[in-house]
């Protein structure tokens, strides 16, 4: 219920709908880079696959040497030879 009043409100104010509402926002560039933001947690980190709890499910990223360049509580850069970005909603 709150969750359809907050996309009304989102709306109605054209704010941006990633920050208001915690989305994840993915930015991809090229094959070697994701910058994620707004995401929970790490449930997986290996050199072939980062998969991260998001607000509405997980968010995983497979590729080959993959590295957390940096992390902070908001947002992450993941570096390596991207091959698949999956979201799985809950």
């Amino acid at each position: 219920m709150l969750e359809h009043v907050g996309a009304a409100l989102v709306s109605a104010f054209k704010l941006p709908q990633d920050v208001m509402l915690g989305e994840v926002l993915l930015s991809i560039v090229g094959r070697q880079v994701v910058l994620i933001e707004n995401y929970k947690s790490i449930i997986l980190y290996a050199d072939h696959c980062v998969k991260l709890q998001t607000k509405n499910g997980k968010l995983t990223i497979n590729g080959e040497h993959l590295i957390i360049e940096y992390y902070t509580k908001d947002e992450m850069k993941i570096t390596g030879r991207i091959r698949s970005v999956e979201l799985d909603g809950v």
